[in-house]
């Protein structure tokens, strides 16, 4: 009886030795058919099971346990056309090497601003405009205001030590929301959003909504929306590094580490900036020139419209999913800036400090639906500082005071604090209809002694709102949604908005209008300031009497989309009430007495509005060469005084070409690309100060990628910036077209180091 089952054992036994044996593995290596370099994340799967890999830095996979049997073998990847096979497995292991040929087809990434909701750009209906990291990483331009502006036409800034000032369309920052992902940027000096704190190298994509969207995102989004998403990995771990260097000592360097472990995500990144600023001209107009003519127009200077400057900047990014439905998430950034002025220029120095938490969380509560919540802080300091001592006046309405400051002494010139608190839930009820609602508490602090008619000023708004996109058919998309808004000092605002898609062949066609609202700021309000600016010192002053700015968006767009090209037109109006601007009054009599040149005040203008259109093209010639083009033409008008808004440019126009070559483990790129700006007007009593030269700057830079090593990538990049070495060198105090110092050289390192496990 032992015998018997014992026997039986040692059949059962030898079956399942004898199945096991024939379970077989495949592998190989996937590889670019043209350059045969390997290929990473290249999805491997047999059709209709669960078996499948994605192949490593090498190119190499293995999918192990397979039966034999007859099987579909599939591979897909990212900018590479399909690859499909039938093969039969008999008892031995197979190896399959493979070669995939890359696509000329234009990829479309997913956006997420102009709805708030995941979509295929070419299905999104609300036009977005999309600037990817890579193009970014390619230009390697001195900051993101540059390189967006040397990319889309539509899009125009210009530089002070102050800043950057960023224009969609003709409208300035006061009207262009800037978020990082999808959160609000905090602190801005004069007006202006130091974008220096976001290193372009840590970018990902850029998505551009123009037009008003105070539907969803509330005040300060009349012109539009510029969300800036920074880079995330899936990888276990991955450490990068990119150091730039160029000529005035320029020196960028950014360290990121990301960590993906179970149920945790987390990213460390460091970046620092250094450069040290160049003059255009040593010759400044001179400020008593106007109150007697004997004397020299033009005197010597040692300001510099670029000054030197040293930032750092800290940030942490933690998420958490304690199980399928939940993920909470936080982040904490700090930042840190120093602008050094010339010795002879000023005495004193700007010290700027940033610091900025958010905590927030997503609960799905099913497959489709599901809530954000988040609560945002930001608080933004701006500093003079002292390296010298120094004695001080400061203007106020009570009269002048006199402060004597010592080495190492600051003044806080302003103290900005933002609270935010949302919840937004989407609700997807139907195949065709998706619902998003949500809630908005957004409170604004400014303190800032000596430059407002009071110490503390502060404003709160209340908003909720609501949106529905509602898909009709393959063909024709609508979205409608409203914002209602309570201000603590303007009361209720309501702001309807509505964009539609239709989809023909090749061709699709929005449209959209929008009704936007802007508060004043509380600089706008409260300012009270003399300061020296550009050679002119001036009064600053604010009004009580303000009204909010309201406006409204249409525009219509055609886009055609094929294999090889896609092309787009959109025609715009943009017609703003009570639009905020500077005029110059008179200057009394204790202040001239003071020495003040000019005063400027704020005031609403009746009636303002912008016409105008923008064309943009690209044309993949082949899998190597390709061509980018746009152009943008605005009519920016102030039809109460029938004169032109400050700085716009009617004309503009960007070029990019680019070719691409792999051979084995090393890729080439070349990337030319050239911008062009007309002049510009400014409000100014002097007449030589009202114009901005156009200006047109031209670069060539070179990419190489080398992906030799296992988990390694390296990527140099070298190249010539102002290539036809054009300077704007007109005396200081002019308002300048373009701050380019002329002809330049650069060059820059990345250095890529990522390891997954095998899921």
């Amino acid at each position: 009886m032992n015998f018997k089952y014992t026997l039986i054992a040692i059949l059962l036994y030898a079956c399942s030795c004898i199945l096991y044996a024939q379970e077989i593995k495949i592998s190989g290596v996937v590889k670019n058919a043209l350059s045969h370099a390997p290929i990473e994340f290249a999805n491997i799967y047999l059709a209709n099971t669960s078996d499948f890999a994605y192949s490593k830095s090498d190119g190499s996979f293995t999918i192990e346990h397979i039966k034999p049997g007859n099987y579909e073998l599939c591979v897909s990847c990212l900018a590479h056309c399909s690859f499909k096979e039938k093969i039969q497995l008999s008892s031995s292991d197979t190896i399959i090497n493979i070669e995939l040929k890359p696509t000329t087809e234009q990829i479309s990434p997913i956006v997420v601003t102009g709805t708030g909701t995941k979509y295929k750009l070419e299905n999104a209906p609300v036009q977005t405009e999309i600037i990817s990291g890579k193009t970014i990483s390619e230009l390697s331009g001195r900051g993101i205001e540059e390189i967006i502006s040397n990319i889309s036409a539509s899009l125009d800034f210009n530089s002070s030590s102050m800043g950057s000032s960023i224009k969609i369309n003709g409208l300035g920052d006061d009207y262009v929301l800037i978020l990082v992902d999808g959160r609000r940027l905090t602190g801005s000096v004069g007006g202006r959003f130091d974008l220096t704190r976001i290193d372009p190298e840590n970018i990902e994509q850029i998505e551009i909504v123009k037009g008003a969207a105070s539907t969803l995102y509330g005040s300060d989004a009349i012109s539009g929306v510029i969300n800036i998403i920074t880079k995330k990995s899936t990888q276990d771990i991955k450490i990068s590094n990119s150091t730039k260097i160029g000529a005035y000592n320029e020196w960028k360097q950014l360290n990121s580490l990301y960590i993906n472990k179970g149920k945790i995500s987390s990213k460390t990144s460091f970046s620092r900036s250094q450069v040290d600023g160049w003059q255009l001209s040593n010759m400044e107009y001179n400020s008593k020139y106007d109150s007697n003519h004997d004397l020299p127009y033009l005197v010597e200077t040692y300001d510099k419209p670029v000054n030197k400057k040293h930032s750092y900047t800290i940030t942490e990014s933690f998420s958490y999913t304690p199980n399928k439905k939940l993920n909470l998430n936080s982040e904490f950034s700090w930042y840190e800036k120093r602008l050094f002025f010339p010795f002879k220029g000023r005495m004193y120095n700007y010290y700027y400090y940033n610091n900025s938490a958010s905590l927030g969380g997503k609960y799905i509560l099913s497959e489709n639906n599901y809530i954000n919540f988040s609560i945002e802080y930001g608080n933004f300091l701006y500093y003079n500082e002292y390296p010298y001592k120094y004695n001080e006046h400061y203007t106020t309405t009570d009269g002048i005071i006199q402060v004597t400051y010592y080495p190492g002494d600051r003044f806080k010139n302003s103290d900005q604090t933002n609270l935010t608190y949302s919840a937004k839930g989407i609700f997807k009820y139907n195949s065709h209809n998706t619902l998003s609602v949500g809630t908005e508490i957004l409170g604004d602090y400014l303190n800032s002694k000596y430059r407002l008619i009071k110490d503390d000023v502060s404003n709160y708004t209340y908003a909720i709102y609501a949106q529905d996109e509602l898909k009709l058919n393959k063909k024709f998309n609508i979205v409608g949604g409203f914002r209602g808004i309570y201000h603590d000092q303007f009361g209720f605002i309501f702001t309807p908005k509505l964009s539609a898609m239709y989809k023909a062949g090749h061709f699709t066609n929005r449209f959209s209008y929008a009704n936007g609202f802007k508060s004043p700021t509380l600089k706008e309000l409260y300012y009270y300031y003399e300061s020296e600016r550009m050679g002119t010192y001036t009064l600053y002053l604010g009004n009580e009497d303000l009204q909010p700015q309201k406006s409204n968006y249409f525009s219509i767009s055609s886009e055609f989309k094929n294999k090889k090209i896609k092309t787009e037109l959109n025609l715009y109006i943009n017609n703003i009430k009570d639009m905020i601007d500077y005029k110059i009054i008179d200057t009394d009599y204790d202040a001239a007495r003071r020495g003040v040149e000019e005063t400027k005040m704020r005031y609403n203008i009746n009636n303002a509005c912008l016409i105008g259109f923008d064309w943009s093209t690209n044309i993949k010639l082949s899998s190597a060469l390709n061509l980018n083009g746009s152009y943008s033409y605005v009519d920016a008008k102030n039809k109460t005084l029938n004169i032109r808004l400050d700085g716009t440019s009617e004309h503009s126009a960007t070029f990019t070409t680019s070719w691409i070559k792999e051979w084995n483990n090393y890729q080439l790129k070349l990337n030319l690309s050239g911008t062009y700006k007309s002049d510009k007007f400014y409000l100014e009593e002097d007449t030589e100060k009202m114009h901005a030269d156009p200006y047109s700057l031209w670069k060539f830079t070179t990419n190489h990628t080398i992906k030799r090593y296992t988990n390694f990538d390296i990527i140099i990049s070298a190249g010539v910036d102002n290539i036809f070495n054009y300077v704007d060198d007109r005396p200081y105090g002019s308002h300048y077209g373009t701050l380019n110092p002329g002809r330049t050289l650069f060059a820059s390192i990345k250095i890529n180091y990522s390891k997954n496990q095998s899921k």
